[in-house]
C-alpha cells in the first residue's frame, strides 16, 4: 500500500491524497480551500459551523455535480444536495481510499450543551480524523488530533496519547488561538509526544506531509 499525502488547511480542514484520489474533511466556515469543487469527495464529521459550510458545499456541488459528500444525518439535514448518510461502523470507498466510520458522539462541551452527533473517519486503516472527539483506536499510523476548543484541554490529549498512542500525530482544530497560543501548543505537544512515544508533526495551514 502506497503512502498518503496529508495537507492541512484552516482549523480542522484536511486534504488527504492517495494514488490520485483526493478528499477533504471538514471544510468549515473559517475558510474553505480553493479546490473544494475539484476533490473527489468531502467528508463532514459534524454539524458545527467550524466544520461544515453548507453554502460553500452547495456551490462546489454546482460546479462539480460528481462531487460526493458523506456526513452524519444531522449534517445532511442542513445540506440541499444529495448526501450519503453515514454512521458508526459503516465502510465505503472513494477511489483508492477505504474509509471506516468511527464514533457517534461529540465530546462534552458543558453539562447543559446537548451532545452533537460526530463521526470520525479512518482512511486505509492508517489516518484518523476524529472530528471533535478522541476515539479509542490503537495502532493508528497518524491521528489528526484536535488540540483547542471549548471541550478540550491538554490533560485530555495527554490521557489519549497515554492510552492510544499513534505512531505520529498532526495538531488540528487550532483556528481559535493566536500565535502565542500556537507556540504554547507546540511546546506542550512536543513534550507529550516524547513522553508517550509518538512523533509530533507540527504542520501549519498550507503545509503537507507524506506518510506510509
Amino acid at each position: 500500500m502506497g503512502g498518503m499525502k496529508i495537507t492541512r488547511h484552516i482549523h480542522a480542514c484536511v486534504r488527504i491524497e492517495h494514488e490520485g484520489t483526493r478528499v477533504l474533511v471538514d471544510p468549515g466556515s473559517f475558510g474553505v480551500p480553493d479546490d473544494l469543487a475539484a476533490v473527489d469527495a468531502v467528508l463532514v464529521t459534524h454539524v458545527h459551523p467550524d466544520h461544515v459550510d453548507p453554502e460553500a458545499l452547495g456551490a462546489a456541488r454546482h460546479d462539480n455535480p460528481d462531487l460526493r459528500i458523506f456526513a452524519p444525518a444531522s449534517v445532511a439535514a442542513h445540506l440541499a444536495d444529495d448526501v450519503t448518510v453515514v454512521t458508526h461502523g459503516d465502510t465505503f470507498r472513494v477511489g483508492a481510499l477505504d474509509v471506516r466510520v468511527v464514533g457517534a458522539d461529540h465530546a462534552v462541551v458543558t453539562r447543559a450543551t446537548p451532545v452533537a452527533e460526530n463521526t470520525g473517519y479512518l482512511f486505509n486503516g492508517q489516518v484518523l480524523h476524529a472530528g471533535d472527539a478522541f476515539h479509542p483506536i490503537r495502532d493508528v499510523d497518524c491521528v489528526l488530533l484536535p488540540v483547542n476548543g471549548p471541550w478540550v484541554k491538554m490533560l485530555d490529549i495527554e490521557e489519549f496519547l497515554s492510552q492510544y498512542p499513534p505512531k505520529r500525530f498532526i495538531a488540528i482544530h487550532d483556528g481559535i488561538v493566536n500565535d502565542h497560543g500556537l507556540a504554547i501548543n507546540r511546546k506542550q505537544l512536543s513534550k507529550l509526544a516524547g513522553e508517550h512515544g509518538s512523533e509530533y508533526l507540527p504542520l501549519a495551514p498550507g503545509e503537507s506531509v507524506e506518510i506510509g
